[in-house]
């Protein structure tokens, strides 16, 4: 990724712009006369100048991030989630995220060290934090850290990447005074927790690859086992640090091809031993790291809370108070039970009314008695389970538990419900059974009417039969429990799932949800649950023999539930909303997202990039890419236009720039989930370091005397000319003003009032509020 220092020290007699000059005399150390005299009149403020801009860097991007970091006192944008998250962790209860914990983590560590109890839950935006005692400004200040580095980081990866200090000057300070990065910066988010990470792990491979020729020695090996730990870092704070890893990983195949050149002089034992080295520390170590992660997320989130629900209900009896715990009854036959839908949480309802003759499309119904989904539980709600097996010997055990006899715990076990059990549901109210029959269902014709049939309707009993599957079950053995095991009703006629829906039936309905026979039994929405039985009262000695006698799940188990939960759910984001936007359009920067809006002093926090920095980027990976093209054809005809160092730094460092612009934004294209401008700020701070790149490629010659070998040595010349100082200066002065106009909408400090608004609203999509 740098420019390759063992060569220029095997080729002395070259420059950045062509051969050696008469009058230059070769040293044994391959500089020149001119060039040792150079550096001798060399100023100590040129020097030491890579270390004063990165000095500058930082307290440029501490004001930036730190102004005003109390305003507003409220709850803004996606606070509500993860300083949630980070109360979660304070109360130690159980929460469920489709995002790794590592950077949720992190803030909840910020929280602990400053002695806050979690007692606040961020429940929605613009809720007060003075008011409820809440240490927002520390919460804040923490994760402000994070974003602070990002532009050092910028600073030193273009450093110790070859390039000037000029150079690596602009590309930070295009990060450091881009709007969107600090409007994310400065609040309880993940982003700039994962970027800083994200960058972090390119710092230290680019600091491994230069390492290259001293293998296997303490430095190389600390940087290399540095890229994995920030690798296994940046995926435990967001999966998509899939892409960095993928960054990483493409470099090291070109740089394994290296090795195994025959040409290299390495021997395939050598060649295996850096694969293997490279193997264990960037596949092994973040993998571990990973896991590592989980295994802290899960020992601290011991409590029951508000994640339970998304979970198995062994996973759930592991955590403590969980209801489950204290209410996993047996099932046994003639119970009155109230069964619930595990995803909508309606109760299966029935009572005297009928389904009307004809629906709102003209088809006919059966004119049944009602099924249907009820939010409440009701007398309405309860069904007796009966067996289809045994029935005489089930009558006389009904009878004499209905007199109070006294019935033995071996006597009661005969009569608990198994897997695959065979049974009936009666409504305990009007006394019928539930059936399924070949008659469309009201609002889904495709799936099957469910009403209920008179028990001296023998002719068509055989709709009343239902298979119970216990989900989860391992053999015809497992207990039906209450709470805890989740059923599917399967016909054993007619082969389909009692199942529900969202949607609510018409007005003859009573505004209850429709339930049907769905043809796709195995379904995860055919799941219901026993939640209740009727009279049932446990006492203190079976809640103690519950705990006793619930199954343990191992870490590995809980983990692989946990992993598959945050893929589906991750999957299943596709909800609209208002301020989600395309792949498309995020170089183009054509709409933000609305954070945060205080409409009575008409003051709001707008996410949007530096719009003149985007498009900036965007012309600079353009100009990159049709540089190659021309390159190629130039060499296709014999034209050194750049002299094969310059050549070699464009290739190398230039498209690993590119590429990692690339892999953290095309993949997101591939994707079916909701989308926002946020997702592209990973690619956007390449698309800056490529503006920067393209600056030193241009306007900095003779490249070699400019180049810096890392962002703590010395510099050898600062500025070529006055034209190359002059552009850079534009370039800065136009993105700091850029990102002094839109300041009042990033930080959310100033009232504007409608025409200040509208001068901000460059393009039609940047719906901004007040407007008028």
């Amino acid at each position: 990724m740098s420019v390759d220092e063992p060569q220029l020290k095997r080729r002395p007699g070259k420059d950045a712009v062509g051969t050696l000059s008469p009058g230059k005399q070769l040293h044994e150390d391959g500089s020149n006369t001119a060039s040792v005299a150079s550096r001798a009149g060399v100023s100590e403020l040129v020097r030491n100048s890579s270390s004063y801009a990165l000095t500058a860097v930082l307290a440029l991007s501490f004001i930036t991030r730190y102004y005003r970091i109390w305003d507003p006192a409220q709850v803004v944008f996606d606070e509500v989630h993860f300083g949630k998250f980070a109360s979660y962790y304070l109360r130690r209860e159980y929460y469920f995220d489709v995002h790794p914990p590592l950077a949720k983590m992190l803030i909840a560590l910020g929280g602990w060290l400053i002695g806050y109890d979690g007692h606040f839950l961020f429940e929605k935006i613009g809720m007060d934090y003075m008011s409820n005692g809440v240490p927002y400004m520390m919460l804040r200040g923490w994760v402000a850290l994070f974003g602070l580095a990002l532009p050092p980081l910028v600073y030193m990866i273009m450093a110790e990447s070859g390039y000037s200090v000029i150079a690596s000057l602009l590309a930070a300070l295009l990060v450091t005074f881009d709007n969107a990065l600090v409007t994310q910066g400065r609040l309880i988010l993940l982003d700039n927790i994962m970027i800083f990470f994200m960058l972090a792990s390119v710092y230290s491979y680019v600091k491994f690859f230069k390492q290259r020729y001293h293998p296997f020695e303490a430095k190389w090996w600390a940087w290399l086992m540095s890229t994995g730990v920030m690798l296994g870092c940046v995926v435990s704070c967001k999966l998509v640090g899939l892409f960095t890893i993928a960054l990483v990983g493409v470099a090291v195949i070109f740089d394994l091809r290296r090795i195994l050149d025959i040409r290299r002089g390495n021997t395939l034992s050598e060649f295996f031993q850096h694969f293997v080295a490279r193997a264990f520390a960037l596949i092994a170590v973040p993998v571990v790291l990973y896991l590592s992660f989980f295994a802290i997320h899960l020992a601290i989130l011991t409590r029951t809370g508000p994640g339970d629900a998304y979970h198995t209900s062994q996973f759930q009896m592991q955590l403590i108070d969980s209801p489950l715990t204290k209410s996993s009854f047996d099932v046994h036959y003639g119970d009155q039970i109230a069964i619930r839908h595990r995803e909508t949480g309606v109760y299966v309802d029935s009572n005297p009314g009928r389904y009307p003759l004809r629906y709102e499309d003209q088809r006919v119904s059966s004119q049944g008695q009602q099924v249907t989904g009820a939010k409440d539980r009701t007398d309405n709600s309860f069904w007796i389970i009966k067996p289809m097996v045994n029935q005489e010997a089930f009558a006389q055990f009904v009878a004499r538990r209905q007199a109070g006899e006294e019935i033995s715990k071996d006597e009661l076990n005969k009569w608990v419900v198994h897997h695959t059990d065979l049974v009936q549901l009666q409504h305990a109210a009007t006394g019928s059974n539930m059936r399924t029959h070949d008659v469309a269902s009201p609002m889904t014709s495709t799936n099957m009417e469910f009403t209920t049939l008179a028990l001296n309707d023998t002719a068509n009993a055989a709709d009343t039969v239902w298979k119970l599957e216990i989900d989860g079950a391992k053999s015809n053995s497992t207990l039906l429990k209450t709470s805890s095991s989740f059923i599917r009703l399967v016909s054993n006629k007619h082969g389909v799932a009692m199942w529900t829906h969202p949607k609510k039936l018409p007005e003859w309905g009573h505004g209850h949800q429709e339930i049907n026979g769905k043809k796709d039994p195995t379904a995860k929405s055919t799941l219901w649950a026993i939640t209740e039985i009727r009279g049932r009262q446990i006492t203190a000695e079976e809640v103690e023999e519950m705990v006793k006698k619930k199954s343990g799940m191992s870490f590995l188990e809980k983990f692989v539930e946990l992993q598959g939960l945050m893929i589906k759910h991750n999957n299943a984001l596709t909800t609209v909303h208002p301020f989600q936007s395309t792949p498309l359009s995020w170089p183009f920067l054509t709409r933000g997202i609305s954070f945060w809006t205080d409409a009575a002093q008409r003051r709001q926090i707008y996410l949007l990039g530096n719009p003149i920095g985007w498009w900036t980027s965007n012309l600079a990976l353009f100009a990159y890419f049709a540089g190659l093209v021309v390159l190629e054809a130039c060499g296709m005809r014999g034209v050194d236009l750049v002299g094969s160092i310059v050549r070699r730094h464009i290739l190398r460092s230039g498209g690993f720039i590119a590429f990692a612009w690339f892999i953290h934004y095309f993949p997101f294209f591939m994707m079916g989930r909701s989308l926002f401008l946020h997702h592209y700020l990973p690619a956007s701070i390449f698309a800056y370091m490529m503006v920067a790149a393209c600056f030193q490629f241009v306007f900095v010659h003779p490249y070699q005397l400019f180049t810096l070998r890392s962002w703590s040595s010395r510099a050898r010349a600062l500025l070529p000319s006055y034209s190359t100082g002059l552009v850079f200066a534009v370039l800065v002065a136009i993105q700091v003003a850029t990102f002094i106009f839109f300041a009042p909408i990033s930080y959310g400090t100033s009232t504007l009032t409608a025409q200040q608004v509208n001068s901000r609203r460059w393009l039609p999509g940047y719906d901004f509020h007040f407007q008028k």
